[in-house]
C-alpha cells in the first residue's frame, strides 16, 4: 500500500515536472493577435516579454487578425515608408 502511494507520488511529480520543461519551450508570436484596421501594414512597439520588448512590423489580415509579421531589433524605430516599406 506504501509503495503504491509513493509510486503515484513519484509518477505525478514527474508529470508536473514534465509539464514545467515542456511550457519552457512556448515560442509566442503576434500572429492570431487582434489589430485594426483590417489589410494593412502597421507597426506596434512591442509585447510584453517577446523580442526583447522591441518594435515589430504587421499585416493586419482582412478577418483584423496579425497574419504576418517583422521582429525589430530596436525599440521605437519601426516606421512605414509611403511604399509600404518597413524600416526597423
Amino acid at each position: 500500500m506504501i509503495f503504491t502511494s509513493l509510486t503515484t507520488m513519484i509518477i505525478s511529480v514527474a508529470a508536473m515536472a514534465g509539464i514545467a520543461i515542456a511550457s519552457d519551450n512556448l515560442v509566442i508570436t503576434p500572429i492570431g493577435l487582434p489589430c485594426d484596421p483590417p489589410n494593412t501594414i502597421a507597426c506596434s512597439t512591442g509585447i510584453k516579454f517577446w523580442n526583447n520588448d522591441n518594435d515589430f512590423a504587421f499585416l493586419c489580415g482582412p478577418s483584423g487578425t496579425i497574419t504576418e509579421y517583422e521582429a525589430c531589433s530596436c525599440k521605437n524605430c519601426c516606421v512605414i515608408d509611403s511604399k509600404g516599406n518597413i524600416q526597423c
